[in-house]
């Protein structure tokens, strides 16, 4: 119950810094123009580039927009327990957590699932006006499941994923125990990374061999795969096959970054590294 207590109270700090510790409202509309903003200009990027070239599809579009709107709300909550411990050691809140005799895995938890259920909103508020407004700039019908089934079936997918987004961010977070230098910037490669990895805007097939294997069978990749499932193709075979993978693989990241960070964790006590802040 201790641990229940103590997500729970790092999913309301989390919420408020998620909102910059202002008006909640006014801080959802500044986090819905980010992701809004990084769709249409994804889809617009395509529909020039496939109109000049007369190979411009409503399907393909709709493939980027659903890519892009998710690549941004992965994004925007996986890389949180990096940045939590990041911010908090310069902010000194992190070491009041730190050298609790408890595991600091439920603040960061709790901080990551705050920030989970504020992207899930802007995603699909910034999903839904980019449908609108690219419909109607683009003057074509973008075919869109869009029904209570498929909605839960994306919300689904989005929380199945949750498991991959927090291993991926304890992995990052073993190293930024350590690091006294690119703490801030290592998520921002490892995102970059990411978009492309992830079947994001365009499939992985295109990617060299053996680069496409390994992009093939990441959980990010199987998640983008169920959530367009979901929302366009609507085969629920290919949707349950992906989402199982996706699980599958977000369990394994999920062990890969407890170990990691616990490891990493014990060590750092150890070492008293936490209060480090120069090379």
């Amino acid at each position: 119950m201790s641990i229940l207590r103590s997500v729970v109270a790092s999913i309301r700090v989390g919420w408020y810094r998620e909102f910059n510790w202002t008006n909640p409202f006014l801080g959802f509309s500044m986090r819905t123009v980010g992701p809004l903003a990084g769709v249409i200009s994804a889809s617009t990027v395509y529909f020039v580039g496939a109109s000049a070239a007369a190979r411009f599809m409503p399907s393909q579009l709709a493939f980027i927009l659903i890519g892009a709107a998710l690549y941004a709300h992965v994004a925007a909550y996986s890389w949180v327990p990096t940045l939590a411990i990041a911010e908090g050691k310069w902010t000194y809140v992190f070491p009041q957590v730190y050298i609790s005799p408890h595991s600091s895995l439920p603040y960061l938890t709790g901080r990551t699932l705050a920030s989970f259920a504020s992207s899930t909103m802007t995603v699909i508020v910034s999903l839904v006006l980019s449908f609108y407004v690219l419909s109607s700039i683009f003057h074509t019908n973008i075919p869109f499941i869009v029904t209570p089934i498929s909605v839960s079936l994306l919300f689904l997918a989005m929380l199945v994923n949750i498991l991959a987004a927090l291993g991926l961010g304890l992995l990052l977070s073993a190293y930024a125990l350590f690091a006294t230098k690119f703490e801030w910037a290592l998520p921002t490669y490892v995102a970059g990374l990411l978009m492309v990895f992830s079947e994001a805007l365009f499939p992985v097939s295109s990617l060299p061999r053996p680069v496409s294997d390994i992009a093939n069978v990441l959980p990010f990749t199987e998640f983008m795969r169920a959530s367009r499932q979901a929302m366009i193709y609507g085969n629920m075979y290919s949707y349950s096959f992906y989402l199982g993978l996706s699980a599958i693989g977000g369990v394994i990241f999920l062990a890969m970054g407890f170990l990691a960070f616990r490891y990493a964790e014990n060590r750092a006590r150890r070492l008293g590294v936490i209060d480090k802040k120069t090379a």
